[in-house]
């Protein structure tokens, strides 16, 4: 084969809810219609997905017929698809998909096995790391420290041991769900598996490597330190309002003479999603002046008082009606952000829920109460044992 084109996307969500119990499966489907579309155009020999098929462990119905549909027809299209589990993946569930899956060339990777994590198709091979959590693969129990440098080198190792079972293939990719220092976040990742304590070097990625397929930030980015062609092709829509804005790609790749041509692919969204603020003084009419019906808000109101606040959350629900996911005070809304992302603080004390617990009241200008501390530790100790 003189060379090898292919799909590379991630994070795809599916199931994934907002605010109101909105649904964002229409949104996903829009996406995957787009690539679809695109597939038929382009005639990709494989699609790549690096993770994060489904939102919830368990998924419903309806998201694993819209998942299923779509791989299925890739494979009609006579493209061949690669996909590995993700963190908010079920490999139970994945692994339970894989005997009717191979039926039509869609090879799924639900968790890790080292004796199972390497696709040889022809003039390529697929390297296919699924989420790893550090809790299954380091001991805790010798400090942060000792478990962040030994979950590193873990990780470095098994993509190097990933890479010698290809030698002598022509083309190599690289799947992996990882989270790599130096990233851009996309502020809707979980954040205990996107922290810097287990951040890998991207030092770690080998340039024999012709492709890195990433998946798990919901940025799109190419990571500018690593030796080899690496990318996070991020989220297909806008997941949640951290990443209102944001412009959602794909990657379009063509392997050839030894070296990875790629195409950032544009996707149009069905709906997006907005943060607004009205202001002391602004009437909500002025405010719903920029209102889209293929829009989804979320209003910050400036109030002196709680009764201002809720005398026009009232009237924001009213103009923006179905369009409104999100009402919040705005002060409010800036002591959380301050309580949650301010990078000095004490990450270590966080992760206590009683501590945790405490900083959220003492934002709110609340007191702590002694017989609650009692009351949470008395569960604690009860879900620990």
């Amino acid at each position: 084969m003189s060379h090898i084109r292919l799909i590379h996307i991630a994070d795809l969500h599916a199931g994934k809810t907002n605010d109101r119990r909105l649904n964002r499966n229409e949104d996903l489907r829009y996406a995957l219609d787009q690539i679809l579309e695109f597939a038929k155009e382009n005639r990709p020999h494989y699609a790549v997905v690096a993770g994060d098929i489904f939102d919830k462990k368990v998924p419903d119905a309806e998201s694993i017929s819209l998942i299923t549909e779509f791989f299925i027809k890739l494979s009609q299209s006579g493209v061949k698809v690669v996909a590995i589990g993700g963190n908010h993946d079920s490999a139970l569930f994945l692994r339970s998909q894989t005997h009717w899956a191979e039926h039509f060339d869609i090879k799924l990777f639900p968790s890790l096995d080292r004796k199972n994590f390497v696709l040889r198709d022809g003039d390529i091979a697929f390297v296919c790391i699924p989420f790893v959590s550090e809790r299954g693969i380091t001991d805790l129990s010798e400090g942060s420290d000792k478990a962040k440098i030994q979950y590193g080198e873990l990780m470095r190792k098994l993509i190097l041991y990933g890479l010698k079972q290809v030698e002598g293939v022509p083309y190599k990719v690289l799947v992996g769900h990882l989270y790599f220092a130096g990233s851009k976040l996309g502020n809707t990742e979980v954040e205990v598996t996107v922290t810097d304590s287990y951040a890998l070097s991207q030092s770690a990625l080998p340039p024999e490597f012709d492709y890195v397929a990433l998946g798990h930030v919901h940025r799109y980015q190419r990571l500018e330190a690593s030796p080899a062609e690496a990318y996070y092709t991020g989220s297909l829509y806008q997941l949640d309002f951290g990443e209102a804005g944001q412009e959602k790609f794909f990657n379009y790749v063509v392997l050839e003479d030894n070296r990875a041509r790629v195409e950032r692919v544009k996707l149009s969204l069905l709906r997006e999603l907005k943060k607004v603020t009205l202001k002391r003084g602004q009437k909500v009419s002025d405010l719903a002046k920029e209102l889209n019906k293929n829009t989804y808000y979320w209003v910050n109101i400036e109030a002196s008082t709680p009764q201002e606040f809720l005398l026009k959350k009232q009237e924001v629900e009213r103009v923006f009606g179905d369009n409104l996911l999100r009402v919040y005070p705005l002060g409010l809304s800036n002591r959380r952000r301050k309580l949650f992302q301010d990078p000095k603080r004490d990450l270590e004390k966080l992760k206590n829920p009683i501590e945790m617990y405490r900083e959220y009241l003492k934002s709110l200008g609340r007191e702590w109460n002694g017989k609650v501390e009692d009351l949470l530790k008395e569960l604690m100790e009860e879900i620990t044992t």
